[in-house]
């Protein structure tokens, strides 16, 4: 038996072996619609080539027709494939499937983020809360962070926090195509109370997206107290509920600030000589 004889006999014998159970490195990979797939059957051209799975998760193929191979990994799908074509029309198919075009599939960041719009998930088919919203550039100046719902493709609500996604369980949940992820804008945006008197600014105060604003706050924003203000008048107009109160008093203590609400109108009276 001379050298080529045998050298043949080894590639056929390889060929045999390894084609016929052929499996690309991603035969783990589990299909999906709009994927495009490479088919190639040894030694059959006509059978071979790309083919686009479509959304009813079936892909063409010569004499076999359309299957249904979504949700199958590629492994799963060439046997499929091969058993087809080996009841009917060939003996013994040699053939390999591989993934030359993945699809794309989303999930949406929406509301108060810095860049809202849809989010690719990886091939991995992993993506999480955290990472997301990593992605969609973290919530906005105004967003209300103790309000962030995930709302999932099949309808179901889950609400978080910013501190839940960034430091707890809930930046992990796992995301799947479909899914949005909905940031609220603080109800206090837009949002004021109204300094008058005797402060350096006259005016509306804006209030802070977390909603906390105290009265000895609001003063210094509103260039705090004139050298004719008297600390110990100062009234809060809270609708049509007006209060005294000593603002040097409230300064001094520090540990009991005085909480205002949207829409309080302060006065700081004038001292008199």
């Amino acid at each position: 038996m001379n050298s080529f004889f045998l050298l043949r006999l080894l590639l056929l014998a390889t060929l045999a072996l390894g084609s016929a159970r052929a499996i690309p490195e991603d035969a783990s990979y589990v299909l999906r619609p709009n994927d495009m797939i490479k088919l190639e059957v040894y030694q059959e051209p006509d059978l071979s080539g790309p083919v686009r799975i479509l959304k009813s998760g079936q892909a063409s193929f010569p004499l076999i027709g359309s299957v249904a191979v979504s949700g199958l990994s590629v492994a799963d799908a060439v046997a499929k494939i091969r058993e087809l074509y080996a009841k009917k029309y060939l003996v013994d198919p040699k053939m390999t499937l591989t993934v030359e075009d993945y699809a794309t599939e989303f999930v949406s960041v929406i509301g108060a983020v810095r860049t809202p719009g849809q989010i690719p998930i990886p091939v991995s088919g992993h993506l999480d809360l955290s990472s997301a919203m990593a992605s969609a550039g973290g919530v906005a100046d105004n967003a209300n962070i103790s309000s962030i719902q995930l709302i999932r493709a099949s309808g179901s609500v889950t609400s978080y926090s910013k501190a839940t996604i960034e430091g707890g369980e809930g930046g992990k949940v796992q995301l799947a195509a479909g899914d949005r992820i909905v940031v609220a804008q603080s109800s206090f945006v837009g949002k004021t109370v109204t300094i008058l008197g005797q402060v350096g600014r006259a005016g509306p105060v804006s209030f802070p997206v977390n909603g906390s604003l105290d009265l000895v706050n609001a003063i210094s924003y509103a260039g705090g107290l004139t050298p004719l203000a008297n600390p110990k008048k100062v009234t809060i107009n809270r609708k049509g509920k007006v209060s005294l109160v000593d603002y040097r008093e409230i300064s001094q203590r520090g540990d009991r600030p005085f909480k205002l609400e949207p829409g309080d109108i302060v006065t700081v009276a004038e001292r008199l000589f």
